[in-house]
């Protein structure tokens, strides 16, 4: 239980740390520093992790990801949107 509570906790401050980027990006409607690559290889990578997670059964690594890359998925449609 204490595993699966850190588990929470340290994905969440992965998800915050990401919004701030978002709210600047919404805010500002640029996007030129980000690279679409690094977008591209973070949602691969946490849907590998929620593969992973259904894998081992932990609910926190697939919730957490699950979340992350809905997050991630956000900036990647804000890079695209705004890019034009």
């Amino acid at each position: 239980m204490i595993a699966d509570l850190i588990g929470y906790v340290a994905g969440a401050i992965i998800i915050i740390s990401f919004v701030p980027q978002i709210i600047k990006s919404y805010k500002t409607k640029s996007v030129k520093d980000l690279s679409l690559l690094m977008l591209v290889l973070i949602i691969s990578a946490t849907l590998l992790w929620i593969v992973y997670g259904l894998m081992i059964g932990s609910k926190p690594v697939i919730a957490v990801n699950i979340v992350y890359s809905l997050v991630v998925g956000f900036q990647l449609y804000l890079k695209i949107k705004y890019e034009k």
